[in-house]
C-alpha cells in the first residue's frame, strides 16, 4: 500500500504536494483521477463546523464541494481553480482523486491599502480584491484619511473632499494627488467585495494624522490652525482637539455616515502617532485633564477614545486601534493592533493584562511598503528589508500557548502604507508574492507549513498571477 501511494504521488511530479496557496490543512489522496471538466456539485453540510470551512472531494467521476456558509463554498471554488490551473499547466486532463478538509487558523486575514497618501481608482481596488480573495484573505482595510488626503465623501462636511482630497504634490511627485470616493461608489465596492467574501474595513484615523481634515475645518484643532493638506511624509502635531465638544460632534457625524455604507462590524479609528504638544497648550484641554484627576497626560488619550467609542457603540461597531503602549486604557471592546517593531513581548503581556484581542501586523513581518531585498525599491534609507522568507516565517501566535492563541489572537494583517506606493502597479509589486506567504500565516496551521514546500509551489503560483494580469516582484534571490 505504501508503494502504491508513493507511485501515485510520483506520477504527479511536483503535484505530490498539490499546488494550492494557502496550503490546505488536511489533504488525503485516493486511487484514480478525475477529468478536469467534471462539473462540481455543491452540498450545504451542517456538519462542517467552521463558517469558512469546506470539504472538497475529487472522485473518479465526481467533484463535490461541501460547505456550511457561502464563504466556505467560495473557498472550495478557489482551491479547485488552483488545482485545475496546475493540471492544465502540467498538460494533464485530469485531477488526482483526493479529499481536502480545510478551515482557516484565524478568523481575520487582512491586507491594508492606503489611498490617503496616493489615490487609488475604484477599478484598481476591485482588481486588488479579486486577487486577495483568491488567496483566502477576507478583510480589506482602507486607510481613508491622513495628513496627506481625505478620500471619502461625508455629506455633512463637504469641505473634507472639496479641500482635503487635493494637494499640489507629494514630496515633488504629481502622481495620484487628487481624488475621493463618493458614498455610492463605496456602496458598490462593498457589494463587489462581499461577493468575494471580503469585508471592507473603513479607517477614520483620529486624533492624529488629521492635517487634511483640519485644512478643511480649522475648528477641529485646539488652536483653529490654518494649514494646507500636507505634502510631505512624517508625523504632524496637529490633532483633533480632545478639549472641544464640537470635535466629538464632528467625529460622531463622520462615524454615523461611514457606518451606514460600511456594513462590516469592525471600524478602525487609528490612534497612532499622536503627539500631544498642542493639547497641552490648550486651556480647556488642561481643565479636562484636571477633571480626570490624573498627572498622566496620556490619560487624555484614553478619554478621547472613550468618547469616540460612544459613537461606535451607537452605530453597532467594534473599534480597531493601533496600540500605543503608553496609553493607559482603551475601550473594553477594542481589538488592538500589534504593529510597532520590537514591541511584541510587551504587547502580548498587555493583551493578557487587559484581556483584549490582537490583530498581528508587526513591522518585522507584515509591513509590505518595506523593500523586499537590499537595493530594491523603494529606496528609503530608514526602511529595513522584509524578505519573502521572513514573511513566511511569521507565526502570529508568537510564544503563546494554543489556548492563549484562541483567546488573544484574532488574526493577521499586512499593511501597505502609501508614502512610497504611488500607483497600483507598484502596489501589486510590493504585495506579491509576499501576500502568498502571509496567506499561509493566516490560514494554515504551523504544523502544516513548510518553507521548502512553499518555494516549490512559487513558480506555478507566479504563473497564476501572470495569467490574471497581476504585477509582482520575481523572487530572484531564491534562484541564486
Amino acid at each position: 500500500m505504501k508503494l502504491y501511494y508513493f507511485l501515485l504521488l510520483f506520477s504527479w511530479g511536483l503535484s505530490a504536494q498539490i499546488n494550492v496557496v494557502p496550503q490546505p490543512n488536511e489533504v488525503r489522496y485516493h486511487k484514480g483521477t478525475c477529468a478536469i471538466d467534471t462539473p462540481i456539485t455543491y452540498l450545504k453540510d451542517a456538519q462542517i463546523a467552521h463558517p469558512e470551512g469546506y470539504q472538497l472531494l475529487i472522485q473518479p467521476k465526481k467533484i463535490v464541494a461541501k460547505y456550511a456558509t457561502e464563504a466556505g463554498k467560495y473557498y472550495a471554488e478557489q482551491t479547485l481553480k488552483q488545482l485545475v490551473f496546475q493540471a492544465k499547466k502540467e498538460r494533464k486532463q485530469s485531477l488526482p482523486c483526493l479529499t481536502i478538509t480545510d478551515a482557516p487558523r484565524f478568523a481575520y486575514r487582512a491586507l491594508m491599502v492606503d489611498p490617503a497618501r496616493h489615490y487609488w481608482k475604484i477599478d484598481d481596488l476591485k482588481k486588488y480584491i479579486d486577487v486577495m480573495s483568491q488567496y483566502k484573505f477576507n478583510y480589506l482595510h482602507l486607510h481613508l484619511n491622513d495628513d496627506q488626503g481625505w478620500r471619502i465623501e461625508i455629506k455633512k462636511y463637504p469641505k473634507l473632499t472639496e479641500i482635503g482630497s487635493k494637494r499640489k504634490n507629494f514630496e515633488g511627485s504629481k502622481r495620484n494627488n487628487e481624488g475621493f470616493y463618493t458614498q455610492e461608489q463605496i456602496k458598490d465596492l462593498v457589494l463587489y467585495a462581499l461577493q468575494r467574501n471580503v469585508q471592507l474595513v473603513p479607517e477614520f484615523d483620529v486624533p492624529g494624522h488629521s492635517d487634511a481634515a483640519i485644512a478643511a475645518y480649522p475648528f477641529l484643532s485646539c488652536n483653529d490652525t490654518l494649514i494646507g493638506v500636507r505634502t510631505t511624509a512624517g508625523v504632524s502635531k496637529n490633532l483633533l482637539c480632545v478639549g472641544k465638544e464640537e470635535v466629538f460632534t464632528f467625529i460622531d457625524d463622520v462615524i454615523t455616515e461611514l457606518s451606514a455604507i460600511f456594513p462590516c462590524p469592525y471600524f478602525h479609528i487609528g490612534g497612532d502617532e499622536a503627539p500631544m504638544d498642542k493639547w497641552l497648550e490648550h486651556s480647556p484641554t488642561l481643565k479636562l485633564k484636571q477633571s480626570l484627576h490624573t498627572t498622566n497626560n496620556q490619560q487624555l488619550m484614553s478619554e478621547f477614545f472613550k468618547r469616540v467609542n460612544q459613537s461606535l457603540e451607537k452605530n453597532h461597531k467594534r473599534p480597531l486601534i493601533w496600540l500605543e503602549l503608553e496609553v493607559p486604557s482603551y475601550p473594553k471592546n477594542s481589538v488592538m493592533y500589534l504593529w510597532r517593531m520590537r514591541t511584541t513581548p510587551q504587547v502580548l503581556e498587555r493583551a493578557k493584562k487587559d484581556n483584549f484581542k490582537l490583530i498581528c501586523s508587526p513591522g518585522e513581518y507584515a509591513y509590505f511598503d518595506y523593500p523586499q531585498a537590499k537595493n530594491d525599491l523603494p529606496n528609503v534609507d530608514w526602511m529595513p528589508t522584509l524578505t519573502l522568507q521572513r514573511v513566511y516565517e511569521f507565526n502570529p501566535a508568537f510564544s503563546l500557548t494554543a489556548e492563549e492563541e484562541k483567546q488573544y489572537i484574532l488574526g493577521v494583517e499586512a499593511t501597505l502604507w502609501g508614502e512610497s506606493v504611488k500607483d497600483v502597479f507598484r502596489a501589486f509589486y510590493m504585495t506579491y508574492p509576499r501576500a502568498l506567504a502571509l496567506s499561509e500565516a493566516g490560514w494554515t496551521e504551523m504544523s502544516k507549513r513548510d518553507w521548502q514546500q512553499f518555494t516549490q509551489k512559487l513558480d506555478l503560483q507566479l504563473q497564476y498571477l501572470l495569467h490574471k494580469g497581476i504585477n509582482y516582484r520575481p523572487p530572484v534571490e531564491l534562484h541564486q
